[in-house]
């Protein structure tokens, strides 16, 4: 009886770890993108009480990385589509890439962009402002040799 019940154990855990692995292997497929650059290259933009900087230009493959240095959560808008562009990306969860993203205090996200082209986003900030709310615009250029 006990060798038995050891061999059901023994199956019961070769089936638990089964179905974990296809769960990851689900997972890493709705995901979608690898987490890290072609290049080797990040190009870092902050955001405050303004985007820092607003405008830069890279190579195909290089990793932009947003970084909230808010004390409350800031929305990045793409203005155009940019899921067909990207080779990579961290932070976007389980949906992967969408035209928008709510980035929580002291968080980054970053995208690696496969094709030249021109990237613009608005990042919608919370302010001290009268009005509450500052709208900063910015592009990514993605450029050969960039």
């Amino acid at each position: 009886m006990t060798f038995g019940g050891a061999h059901h154990r023994r199956q019961s855990a070769t089936t638990c770890v089964s179905i974990l692995v296809a769960a990851m292997l689900v997972v890493g497929c709705i995901g979608g993108l690898p987490s890290s650059s072609q290049s080797g290259r990040v190009q870092d933009i902050v955001i405050g009480y303004t985007v820092t900087p607003s405008e830069i230009t890279l190579a195909p493959g290089d990793e932009v990385r947003w970084t909230n240095r808010q004390g409350a959560p800031v929305d990045i808008v793409f203005l155009n589509s940019v899921q067909e562009q990207t080779t990579c990306g961290r932070g976007f969860g389980l949906g992967g890439v969408a035209n928008g993203v709510r980035l929580a205090p002291n968080r980054a996200i970053s995208l690696c962009f496969a094709t030249p082209g021109h990237v613009r986003y608005t990042v919608h900030l919370d302010t001290p402002t009268p009005t509450g709310q500052f709208n900063v615009q910015g592009v990514v250029h993605i450029e050969q040799g960039g």
